[in-house]
Parts: C-alpha cells; sequence; structure tokens
C-alpha cells in the first residue's frame, strides 16, 4: 500500500541540513546545495521522517533538476514521478522553457517520464556553468532535458 507523503519547500538552514543528510544516505552530491540556489523540496511521511526529495536550480528561462531521492521502502510507489511532476509544474510556473538533468542510475526512469538524452556538448552554457554539470557530477553522467 501506497505511503501518504506531503510535500515542503526547503527554507532554513534546519530543513536543509536535513535534507543533504538525506541525499548523502541516497549517496546523491550535496557540496553545493544551498537556500539561495533554487527550489528544494522535502517529501515526509505520517511519521514526519523525510522520504523523498527533488530540486529544481534556475538559470533564466532554464532549470537544471537535481537531488531526487526515495527512501527505499518508498521505491516503486510512484512516488519519484509525484515529485517529479510536482517540480515540472514549479518550472512551468516560472516559465521555464526547458529542464535538464544529469543521471548516472536513473536515465531509464526519466525517459519513461519524457526527458530525452542529449550530447554535452549540446547543453547551453548557462547549464554547463552550473556547479552540478561542471564540478559535481563525472562527465559519464547522462545528460537528460525536457521541453516545456
Amino acid at each position: 500500500m501506497k505511503e501518504f507523503v506531503v510535500h515542503h519547500v526547503i527554507d532554513s538552514d534546519k530543513e536543509l541540513d536535513s535534507l543533504k543528510e538525506f541525499l548523502r544516505f541516497n549517496n546523491l552530491p550535496i557540496e553545493d546545495i544551498s537556500l539561495d540556489s533554487g527550489l528544494f523540496l522535502a517529501y515526509y511521511n505520517t511519521h514526519d521522517m523525510l522520504v523523498g526529495s527533488g530540486g529544481l536550480e534556475f538559470y533564466n528561462n532554464l532549470a537544471l533538476l537535481r537531488s531526487l531521492a526515495v527512501s527505499p521502502e518508498l521505491r516503486g510507489q510512484q512516488v519519484g514521478k509525484e515529485i517529479v511532476s510536482q517540480l515540472l509544474e514549479a518550472a512551468k510556473q516560472r516559465g521555464i522553457s526547458e529542464v535538464y538533468l544529469l543521471t548516472q542510475t536513473a536515465s531509464f526512469f526519466f525517459q519513461k517520464m519524457g526527458f530525452k538524452p542529449v550530447a554535452r556538448e549540446n547543453v547551453p552554457d548557462a547549464i554547463q556553468k552550473s556547479s552540478e554539470f561542471a564540478t559535481v557530477c563525472p562527465a559519464s553522467a547522462d545528460v537528460l532535458v525536457l521541453k516545456l
């Protein structure tokens, strides 16, 4: 049975620290995450435990989706899909035209949601200059894009 999950915009250092610990547990980068780098959402279960996360960094009319994680016990229950859908809706509301992401493990998942592979050299400069693209994720990571 799917567990009830609610989301919350991260807006304090304490919540950011909790997010970083969650991402670290899920083997995702945390070095360059800050409250002023974009929109980060935390997803909590009915026991107030952090069970999912996702974020967007904004670069004019472009966005970089990052920090998508779901607790192991909730994987396969469409929570990741819900998180991505909510992030894409937030991007649309901000007038974003394209959302990019880098992944080493979830390319198939994102392609099922409509993202398309893109060559690294075809990614706009603003995204290429982001810390995630330039230094945090390895060059072997897949790059995908969704045009909104």
